[in-house]
């Protein structure tokens, strides 16, 4: 009997992300790279999206790699004597991979969810008026990373490219939870417009 309900929650599941899939799509093809004004990394999975990002910068895509701030309290390091942010690991690991630490810049918490990660680049970037980025993210993350990107940037001067982190391929629950996260962002972001103020937490 518990097989059976898990089958039909799978089930329901796949539908409802077949559903996401057909009525929220996202961007799947990127523009062609070129020389920006900085990297941005976002939060999560730094092991896997660093290597990313600091191979863009040795081959000169830009001069700065900009983290954004998950707000994760990581593991503990041997070097500095305490527990480290996810954000700070991410930035031992491009220092590692060559990025000079004078090219890195850290954003500052606002809470977690990629919506607040786009949401601190572009205060980080109103100093700024126009310019390009490349954001790194994990390929599943991408459509719906670029997507965000682009609709709170949208009337600005802003070109943003995307670069994936790797190609695998993400398993079932994985997919799963990302269709239903695209979906989610479609109508509260997109058709509902309830983007949060960047100091809203």
């Amino acid at each position: 009997m518990k097989l059976r309900c898990r089958t039909r929650i799978v089930i329901r599941i796949l539908h409802v992300c077949g559903f996401a899939a057909l009525f929220f799509s996202f961007p799947t093809r990127y523009p062609v790279l070129h020389e920006a004004d900085m990297i941005v990394l976002l939060a999560g999975s730094y092991k896997e999206r660093a290597p990313a990002a600091a191979y863009l910068f040795r081959n000169g895509y830009a001069d700065r790699v900009v983290l954004t701030n998950d707000g994760v309290f990581s593991s503990w390091s041997q070097k500095y004597k305490r527990n480290l942010y996810q954000i700070e690991w991410a930035e031992e690991e491009l220092v590692t991979l060559g990025v000079p630490r004078d090219c890195i810049q850290k954003l500052p918490f606002i809470r977690a969810g990629t919506i607040y990660d786009v949401l601190a680049v572009k205060e980080y970037a109103t100093d700024e008026k126009a310019g390009s980025m490349i954001i790194v993210t994990s390929k599943y993350h991408l459509p719906r990373a670029l997507w965000t990107f682009r609709h709170v940037f949208a009337g600005s001067s802003w070109e943003i490219m995307a670069y994936p982190a790797n190609f695998s391929v993400p398993g079932l629950k994985v997919r799963a939870v990302e269709q239903v996260k695209r979906a989610g962002y479609r109508i509260a972001y997109g058709l509902l417009g309830r983007i949060p103020e960047s100091g809203e937490r």
